[in-house]
């Protein structure tokens, strides 16, 4: 009876120890603009996310849904944290009204669907305020043909780097560079590199009557493209 007391008492903790290392977060988000990677994508938008956490493990999944319904966004991201580094597996899916091939979530036929797959390695030392982030397409950036068809993957890079300041009352202030690398869509599969996104962005999470509110403020410069963008988002998170 002893022994079956210590066994089911170890059996209890250790549910309770995994039960400890796994966690759910969310957030909804409103934001005046979609901007990613230099390029704004549609205007003011809803951004859903969850994040489900066990051990150095994370999968989150992300919305981007304008207001407007003319564009559509679900992205997964699965991801491993050690030490400093993380390495992430994403799956993007899109799509928009100025799109003539119907909305289909399960075609990853090249051509037709609009999934793309991403590997990402980060480097975010704890010590440092520094960021590195390696992002590469290993689907989904065919090179375009001279008859219209698609080629070869592109492989298409995208090399971020990163500085930010906490101040004491939680505001954190990032300054981000990134390039693109490889030849593919962020300039039209003409140039092996360019600068295409420097963003100035201030984050802060508010306490409001028990309420954790995110604000954020963003300017952006794409020197490749010539063009830049104001960004403003508040949201609420559980």
């Amino acid at each position: 009876m002893k022994r079956l007391v210590l066994a089911l008492s170890a059996i209890a903790a250790t549910f309770t120890a995994g039960a400890q290392e796994f966690s759910i977060d969310g957030s909804v988000e409103l934001y005046s603009a979609y901007i990613w990677r230099g390029d704004k994508v549609c205007g003011t938008q809803f951004s859903p996310s969850v994040s489900f956490n066990y051990g150095g493990w994370t999968l989150q999944s992300f919305g981007f849904l304008a207001i407007d319904g003319r564009y559509k966004e679900i992205d997964w991201d699965l991801y491993y944290n050690y030490k400093d580094f993380s390495f992430h597996f994403a799956d993007y899916f899109y799509h928009g009204s100025s799109y003539t091939a119907p909305e289909n979530y399960f075609n990853f036929k090249k051509g037709e669907s609009t999934h793309v797959l991403e590997g990402i390695v980060c480097y975010e030392p704890e010590s440092l305020p520094l960021a590195a982030r390696w992002f590469t397409f290993v689907f989904g950036s065919w090179l375009p043909q001279a008859d219209g068809s698609l080629g070869r993957n592109t492989f298409s890079s995208y090399l971020e780097l990163g500085a930010y300041h906490r101040f004491e009352n939680g505001g954190k202030l990032s300054l981000f560079c990134g390039s693109s690398v490889l030849k593919g869509a962020y300039t039209n599969y003409t140039r092996d590199f360019a600068v295409i996104h420097l963003e100035l962005r201030y984050t802060r999470d508010l306490d409001i009557a028990g309420a954790r509110i995110p604000v954020t403020a963003s300017y952006t410069i794409n020197p490749y493209a010539r063009t830049s963008f104001l960004n403003a988002g508040v949201g609420v998170r559980f």
